[in-house]
């Protein structure tokens, strides 16, 4: 289960990304927002449970997670193709024009926070 390896990621780049801005009176983290690889083959709902039951007792705790998904985006060296595959049919993956399994991996492996949310205390 990979995911708990993510979601403890996930937590410690988020509580130490508010430490190091020295923003004071964080109430919670509200929202987090996901940029996921297609290429990562993470499961979703096991990563936000890993995510729940690691953040318990932080700013992070009962957080919303939303996802965005990215497609992979290959390079074929043999006909020289560029561009994303649209269907994820088994772990072997081919070149969508040519069948070549000679291909190049440019994107579909991220793993990213693209934004979080947060909610301060009131003075």
């Amino acid at each position: 289960m990979h995911e708990l390896s993510y979601a403890t990621s996930m937590l410690n780049t988020i509580l130490d990304t508010v430490k190091n801005h020295n923003l004071k009176n964080v109430k919670r983290v509200s929202k987090i927002k996901l940029e996921i690889g297609e290429l990562t083959f993470i499961n979703v709902e096991q990563l936000k449970f890993a995510f729940q039951v690691i953040s318990k007792s932080t700013i992070c705790e009962g957080a919303e997670i939303e996802v965005e998904f990215i497609k992979p985006y290959v390079t074929c060296k043999e006909c020289e193709y560029s561009g994303e595959l649209e269907e994820l049919e088994d772990l072997i993956i081919s070149c969508p024009k040519c069948g070549s399994l000679s291909l190049k991996i440019e994107g579909g492996k991220e793993f990213n926070i693209k934004n979080i949310t947060v909610e301060f205390e009131e003075d």
